[in-house]
């Protein structure tokens, strides 16, 4: 093989590798929690349901805090954006991971706020190695400030409704479903 030809067959070898691969760019710093980007590209048949959630978790619905249960912990709480009166929490006991749906019940005269939880979401039935995107997904390419799903390795698994006209969670089909978020939690 002559050295045009050994150039020509390097250069389309190189050009699928690219097209493969996607384009070439210095790697970024590593973040401490990777952004969620999905698609759904297959459907997952291991959807959870009502059932899947353990029965002690509706003893949390009602519960008004701070302060909070001495027995649980809070790994993360944010805001619903465009709901500004609703959060999810991830809390943690010894044994289960659960998302809580709350909503501002007052403040105080100091200002410090005060929430209601009106349902709780289990994840400890998961599998392992999931990400879960409390924020930033999109429903046929309109953002939903409502949804919210757990994936792995780009696809997405599992996603739910933090329904705040029904006040509670609802588990939705993950066709159509993308996240961006720069919030994502393991969920291991």
């Amino acid at each position: 093989m002559n050295k045009h030809m050994k150039n020509i067959l390097l250069a389309g070898i190189m050009l699928l590798l690219f097209s493969a691969c996607g384009t070439l760019q210095p790697a970024s710093t590593p973040m401490e929690v990777p952004e969620l980007i999905a698609t759904v590209i297959e459907i997952p048949t291991n959807v959870p349901t009502e059932e899947a959630t353990p029965e002690n978790f509706s003893n949390y619905i009602g519960l008004n805090y701070p302060p909070f249960p001495a027995n649980l912990a809070m790994d993360f709480s944010m805001l619903i954006q465009d709901a500004n009166d609703y959060s999810l929490s991830l809390v943690l006991d010894s044994a289960n991971k659960m998302l809580w749906l709350s909503k501002m019940s007052h403040t105080d005269s100091n200002g410090n706020v005060y929430w209601e939880v009106k349902d709780v979401l289990g994840l400890s039935n998961l599998e392992t190695g999931l990400i879960l995107s409390p924020d930033g997904c999109f429903l046929d390419s309109q953002p939903d400030h409502e949804i919210l799903a757990a994936g792995k390795n780009g696809i997405i698994l599992f996603a739910w409704r933090a329904n705040t006209t029904l006040n509670l969670f609802e588990v939705i089909p993950t066709n159509g479903i993308e996240c961006h978020s720069d919030k994502g939690v393991f969920l291991d």
